[in-house]
């Protein structure tokens, strides 16, 4: 159960977390070379890597408490 709370974690703040990126990449093209910039579906892609790792480091880090 706790490896599933940390998937949907994951899934939701690597997505916030994507879209964070993705402005910031489109920020920074506007601002170097005038002109929008950005990798497509970068949200999607952040959260499916967060979705992995979350559980992952939490596990990991679990085993170290006890």
């Amino acid at each position: 159960m706790r490896a599933f709370i940390g998937m949907i974690v994951g899934i939701i703040g690597g997505f916030v977390l994507g879209i964070a990126l993705s402005s910031f990449i489109g920020i920074l093209g506007m601002m170097v070379f005038n002109q929008p910039m950005g990798i497509k579906f970068l949200p999607y892609f952040t959260a499916i890597l967060c979705a992995v790792l979350v559980p992952y480091l939490d596990h990991k880090n679990a085993g170290k408490k006890s």
